[in-house]
C-alpha cells in the first residue's frame, strides 16, 4: 500500500511538471498569436498540445480518482484497525478479569491450607493429650500393683511374725514342761508371760485380719483400675481409629488440593502464554497503528505540498520519517517504563511474600515458645505432685528424717533445673535451626531476584535490539521502493521522449546511485547487526532472499513468510528455555534424593544407638533390681535372726533377775546364756559381713548410676544429633513445613524417652532410699541392743520427731496446696497466652486480608485509570486527525477548484472550445486493479485466519473458566460432606 501510494504521489508530481510545462507553451503560443504569426506549424502544434493537455487532464482526473479510492480505503482500514484494536482490548480485560479471579481463587486456596494444617495441629495436639492421660492412667496401675505388692509383703511378714510367736510359745510350754520347778513366783511370771504372748499373738491376728482386708480391698481397687485401663484404651483405641480417618481424608483432601493446584498452575501457565501472544499481536497492531499513522500524514503532507519543489517534497518525506522514528523511540520508552514497573510491582509483591512468609514463621516460632512453657509448667506440678506423693511416703516410715525431706525437695529442685536446663538448650538449637533455614530462604530468594533482574535486562537487549533490526528493515524497504519509482520514473520520461532528458537521466542516476550508496551503508550496518546476535541469523537469511528476490522480480515483502520465522524463533527460544528448566529440575531432584538418603542414613543410625543405648539401660537396671532384691532378703533374714535373739537374751535375763537362786536352775540357765551370747556374737559377724556386702551393693549402685547418667547423655547427643541434621539448601516452603514437624515429632519423642528415664531413675533413687532406710532401721535396732538404759530417753526423742514429722507434714501439706494454686494460676496464664495468641494471630490475618484486598483495589483502580488514560488519548487523537484531515480536504479541494477556473479562463482566453472528456482504457490501471483485488483477498484470508485463532483462544479461556468453576463446586461439595461427617462423627 506504501508502494502504491508512493507511486500514485510521482505520477502526481510528473502531471504537475507536465502541466505546468504545457502552460508556459500555450503562453508562449499565445504569445506569437499576438503577434499573428500564427501558421499551420503552430496551429498543428497547438492542436497536438490541446490533445495532450486533454490527456494529461485525464490521467490527472484518474491520478486524483485513484488517490480518493486509496484514501477510502485506508479509512476502512482504519476502521478495520480500530475494530480489532478495542476487540483486543476487550479480550485484555477479559483475561485481566481471569486472572484476578484466579488470585483470588489462589487466596482462597492458601486459606485453605491455612485451615487444614490448623486442623492437623488440633488433632496432633489431641493425639497428644489422649497418650498423655494413656500414660497417667498407666501410672496409676503402676502405683496400684506397687501398692498390692506391699500389702502382701506386711501380711508375709505379720505371719511370719505370727509363726515366731506360736515357736516362742511351744518353746515356753516346752521349757514348762521339761522343768520340774513349781515355784509360785515362776509360775506366775510364765503366766503373765504366756498372757503378753496370747496378747501378742491376738494383736497379731487382727493386724493379719487388716491387711488381708487391705490386701483384698487393693486387689479389687487394682481390678477396677484395670477395667478403667481398658475401658480407657478401648476409648483411645477409637478416638485413635477416629483421628486416623480425619487425618486420612485430610491427606486426601490435601492431595486433591494439590492436583487442583497443579491444574490451576496449567492453566496460568496457559494463560500466560496466551497473554505473550496477545502482547505479540498487540505489539503488532501498534506497528500498523503506526504505519497507517505515517501514511495519514505523508499522505496528507503530499496532498498539501502538491504545488511544491522537489526538494520540499524531499524535505517532508525525512521530516515523516523523523517524526516516525520519535513516535516509535517514544513508543519504545513508554514500553520500557511500563516493564519496569511492572517488575517493580512483582519484586514488590515477592518481598510483601518474603516478609509475610518470615512473619509468620516468627508467630510460628512465638507459638512454640509459649508451648514449651506451657509443658514445662505442666511437667512442674506434675514434678511437685511426685515430690508431694515421696514425701507422703517418707511419712509413712518412723525412720524418715527432716533432713531427708530436705534432701529429696533439694534433689528435686535439682532435678528441675536440670530439665529446665536440657529444655533451654533444645529451645536454643531449634531457634538456631530455624534461623539458618530463614538465612537460606532470604538467600535463595534474593538469587532468584537477581536472576529475574538478568533476565529481564536480557530481555530489554533483544527488544532494543530487534527494533534496531526492523527500523534498518523499514530504511532498506523505503530505499527499494525509492529506487522502484526512480526506475519507473526514468523509464517514463525515456518514452516521453521530452526535452533535457539526458539532465534528468543524469540526475536520475546520480540519485539511484545516492540510493544503492545508502542501500549498500544499510545493507552493512544490518550485517554489522545480525552478526552480533546469534538469535536472529534466521531472518538476515531471509531478508537477504527477499533482497534477490525484489532485485530479480518486482514483487512486495512476504510478511507471511517473516512472521513464520518470528514464530520459529520464539518457539527455539521457549524450547530451549523449557530444556533448561528440565535440566534444573532434574539436578534438584537429585540433590533432594541424595539429601534425602543421608538423613535417612543418619536417622537409621541413630536409631540404632538409640536402641543400642536403651538396651544397655534396661540391663543395667535388672542387674540392680536383681542386687537389690538379694541383698533385701539377706538383710531381713539377718534383722529377723537378731530380734530372735535379742528377745530371747532379754526373756532369760528377766527370767533370771525375778527368779529365786536354786542350784539346778542356776546351772541350766548359765549353760544357755553363754550358748545364747555365742549365737549373738555369730549373728553380729553375719550382721556386719552383710553390711560390707551392702557397701559394695551401694558403691555398685554408684557405679550404675553413673553409667545410667552416661548413657542418657549420649541418648541425649543422639537424639541432638538426629534434630541438627542440616535440611536441603533449596528444598521449597512445603519441604521446610514438614522439616519443622518432623523435628517437632522427634522432640516430642525425645521427651517422652527423657521422662520415661528419670521416671526409671526415681525408681532407682527410691529403692536406693529404702535400702538406706532399711539401713537406718538395722542401725537403730543395733543401738537399742547397745543402749537399752537409754530408751526412755530415745522414746521421747521419738515423740519428738513424731511431732516435727506432723509439723513437716502439715507444712508439706500447706506447701503442696501452694503449688497445687501456683500451677492452677500457671495454666491459668498459660490459657491467657494463648488466647492473646489467638487474638494477635486473628488480628494479623485481618490486617493481612485488608492489605491484600486493599492491593487489588489500587491494582484495578491503576488498571482503570490507564484504561480510561488510553481511552483519552485515542479519542483525542482521533479528533485531532479528523479535524486536520478536513481542513486538508477543503484546502486541496479549494486548490483544484481555483486552478481548473484559472485553466478555463485561460484557454478561453485563447478561444479554444474544451473537447468532450475522453474515456482513457488504461491496461496498466486494470492491472493495478486486479493486483489491489488479490492484495485485499490475501489480506481478508489472513485476518480471518487471525480471528479464529482469537476465536480459539477464547474458547479456551471459556474452558478453562468452566473446568475452575466445575472444580470449585466439586471442592464445596467435599467440604459440605466432611462437615457433616465430622458432626455426625462429634
Amino acid at each position: 500500500m506504501q508502494q502504491e501510494i508512493s507511486r500514485y504521489k510521482k505520477g502526481l508530481h510528473q502531471a504537475e511538471r507536465d502541466l505546468e510545462a504545457y502552460r508556459l507553451q500555450l503562453q508562449e503560443l499565445r504569445e506569437k498569436a499576438k503577434r499573428r504569426q500564427a501558421d499551420e506549424a503552430i496551429q498543428r502544434e497547438m492542436d497536438y498540445m490541446r490533445e495532450e493537455i486533454a490527456t494529461r487532464e485525464a490521467q490527472v482526473n484518474n491520478l486524483q480518482e485513484e488517490l480518493r479510492n486509496v484514501k477510502d480505503k485506508d479509512s476502512d482500514e482504519v476502521e478495520r484497525l480500530r475494530d480489532e484494536i478495542v476487540d483486543l482490548e476487550t479480550t485484555l480485560r477479559e483475561k485481566e478479569r481471569i486472572i484476578d479471579a484466579k488470585d483470588e481463587e489462589i487466596e482462597i486456596l492458601k486459606e485453605d491450607d491455612g485451615q487444614d494444617s490448623n486442623a492437623v495441629a488440633e488433632l496432633e495436639a489431641e493425639l497428644d493429650r489422649a497418650r498423655q492421660q494413656l500414660a497417667e492412667f498407666q501410672d496409676d496401675l503402676e502405683k496400684a500393683k506397687a501398692d498390692a505388692r506391699e500389702a502382701n509383703r506386711n501380711r508375709e511378714q505379720a505371719i511370719e511374725q505370727k509363726e515366731k510367736a506360736e515357736e516362742n510359745l511351744k518353746e515356753l510350754q516346752d521349757e514348762m514342761a521339761n522343768k520340774s520347778f513349781s515355784t509360785k513366783g515362776l509360775s506366775r511370771q510364765l503366766e503373765e508371760r504366756a498372757e503378753d504372748l496370747e496378747k501378742e499373738l491376738n494383736q497379731l491376728r487382727d493386724e493379719y485380719n487388716d491387711l488381708k482386708q487391705d490386701y483384698a480391698a487393693k486387689e479389687r481397687r487394682e481390678e477396677m483400675l484395670e477395667g478403667q485401663l481398658e475401658e480407657v484404651q478401648q476409648e483411645r483405641a477409637a478416638e485413635l481409629d477416629s483421628l486416623r480417618d480425619k487425618a486420612d481424608s485430610a491427606e486426601q483432601y490435601l492431595a486433591e488440593r494439590d492436583e487442583a493446584l497443579g491444574r490451576l498452575k496449567e492453566v496460568l501457565d496457559d494463560l500466560d502464554r496466551k497473554t505473550d501472544e496477545k502482547e505479540l499481536l498487540q505489539t503488532r497492531h501498534h506497528a500498523l497503528t503506526d504505519e497507517s499513522a505515517s501514511l495519514q500524514r505523508e499522505l496528507a503532507n503530499a496532498q498539501s505540498t502538491i504545488r511544491r519543489l522537489e526538494q520540499e517534497i524531499e524535505d517532508e518525506k525525512q521530516r515523516g520519517m523523523d517524526n516516525n522514528h520519535d513516535l516509535r523511540t517514544q513508543h519504545r520508552e513508554e514500553i520500557e517504563r511500563l516493564s519496569e514497573e511492572i517488575m517493580s510491582l512483582h519484586q514488590e509483591i515477592e518481598d510483601k511474600e518474603g516478609q509475610f512468609a518470615l512473619d509468620q514463621d516468627r508467630w510460628e516460632s512465638a507459638k512454640r515458645t509459649l508451648q514449651s512453657q506451657k509443658d514445662r509448667a505442666e511437667e512442674q506440678a506434675a514434678g511437685y505432685k511426685r515430690t508431694i506423693e515421696k514425701l507422703q511416703d517418707v511419712e509413712l516410715t518412723i525412720s524418715g528424717r527432716a533432713a531427708k525431706l530436705q534432701d529429696v525437695i533439694d534433689s528435686e529442685k535439682e532435678r528441675h533445673l536440670q530439665e529446665e536446663a536440657v529444655l533451654s538448650r533444645q529451645i536454643k538449637e531449634l531457634a538456631d535451626d530455624i534461623t539458618s533455614k530463614r538465612q537460606t530462604i532470604s538467600e535463595q530468594r534474593s538469587e532468584m531476584l537477581t536472576i529475574k533482574e538478568e533476565l529481564r535486562v536480557g530481555r530489554r537487549e533483544e527488544e532494543i535490539l530487534k527494533e534496531k533490526v526492523q527500523a534498518l528493515e523499514d530504511e532498506v524497504a523505503i530505499l527499494r521502493a525509492s529506487l522502484q519509482e526512480e526506475k519507473e520514473y526514468s523509464k517514463a520520461k525515456t518514452l516521453q521522449g521530452v526535452s533535457g532528458q539526458d539532465s534528468q537521466l543524469q540526475k536520475v542516476m546520480t540519485e539511484r546511485q545516492n540510493l544503492r550508496d545508502q542501500l549498500a551503508s544499510a545493507n552493512v550496518e544490518l550485517h554489522n547487526l545480525r552478526t552480533s546476535t546469534a538469535e536472529v541469523e534466521a531472518e538476515r537469511d531471509l531478508l537477504q532472499n527477499e533482497l534477490n528476490q525484489i532485485q530479480s522480480k518486482s514483487n512486495g515483502i512476504n510478511n507471511f513468510d517473516y512472521e513464520k520465522v518470528e514464530l520459529r524463533k520464539v518457539k527455539l527460544r521457549l524450547e530451549n528455555e523449557l530444556q533448561r528448566l528440565k535440566d534444573e529440575k532434574t539436578s534438584l531432584m537429585d540433590a533432594r534424593k541424595s539429601i534425602e538418603d543421608a538423613l535417612n542414613a543418619e536417622i537409621e543410625r541413630s536409631t540404632a544407638e538409640e536402641n543400642r543405648l536403651s538396651g544397655e539401660l534396661v540391663q543395667l537396671q535388672d542387674k540392680l533390681r536383681a542386687a537389690l532384691g538379694g541383698r533385701d532378703r539377706e538383710l531381713a533374714v539377718a534383722k529377723s535372726q537378731v530380734r530372735q535373739l535379742e528377745r530371747r537374751i532379754s526373756e532369760l535375763n528377766a527370767i533370771a533377775e525375778q527368779q529365786q537362786p536354786v542350784n539346778a536352775e542356776g546351772s541350766s540357765v548359765a549353760t544357755d546364756i553363754p550358748l545364747l551370747r555365742q549365737n549373738l556374737d555369730d549373728a553380729r559377724k553375719r550382721e556386719k559381713t552383710l553390711l560390707e556386702r551392702e557397701g559394695e551393693h551401694k558403691k555398685s549402685i554408684r557405679e550404675l548410676r553413673n553409667r545410667i547418667s552416661e548413657l542418657e547423655e549420649a541418648l541425649h547427643e543422639a537424639q541432638m544429633q538426629k534434630l541438627n541434621i542440616p535440611s536441603p539448601a533449596r528444598s521449597s516452603s512445603d519441604g521446610l513445613h514438614e522439616d519443622l514437624r518432623a523435628m517437632r515429632s522427634r522432640l516430642k519423642e525425645a521427651h517422652k524417652i527423657v521422662m520415661e528415664l528419670k521416671t526409671k531413675n526415681r525408681e532407682l533413687e527410691r529403692s536406693a532410699m529404702k535400702a538406706e532406710d532399711r539401713k537406718d532401721l538395722h542401725e537403730l535396732l543395733k543401738s537399742s541392743t547397745l543402749e537399752a538404759e537409754s530408751l526412755a530417753l530415745k522414746l521421747s526423742e521419738k515423740e519428738l520427731q513424731v511431732n516435727d514429722l506432723k509439723a513437716s507434714l502439715r507444712r508439706i501439706r500447706e506447701e503442696r496446696s501452694m503449688a497445687v494454686k501456683k500451677s492452677d494460676k500457671a495454666s491459668q496464664e498459660c490459657e491467657a497466652l494463648q488466647e492473646r495468641v489467638d487474638s494477635l494471630m486473628e488480628d494479623v490475618n485481618a490486617k493481612v486480608n485488608r492489605k491484600n484486598r486493599h492491593d487489588k483495589e489500587i491494582r484495578g483502580l491503576g488498571k482503570e485509570i490507564v484504561w480510561l488514560r488510553t481511552r483519552l488519548r485515542r479519542e483525542e487523537k482521533f479528533r485531532r486527525d479528523l479535524a486536520w484531515s478536513k481542513g486538508l480536504m477543503e484546502l486541496g479541494e479549494q486548490v483544484r477548484v481555483a486552478c481548473n477556473e484559472a485553466d478555463l479562463r485561460m484557454i478561453a482566453e485563447m478561444g479554444i472550445h474544451t473537447p468532450e472528456p475522453k474515456k482513457v482504457h488504461d491496461a496498466r490501471r486494470k492491472i493495478r486493479t486486479a493486483g489491489l483485488a488479490v492484495m485485499a483477498t490475501v489480506r481478508m484470508q489472513r485476518m480471518s485466519q487471525e480471528w479464529s485463532k482469537a476465536k480459539k483462544i477464547g474458547e479456551s479461556l471459556r474452558r478453562a473458566k468452566n473446568e475452575l468453576s466445575m472444580k470449585r463446586d466439586s471442592q464445596r461439595r467435599r467440604e459440605g460432606s466432611l462437615g457433616l461427617r465430622e458432626a455426625s462423627s462429634s
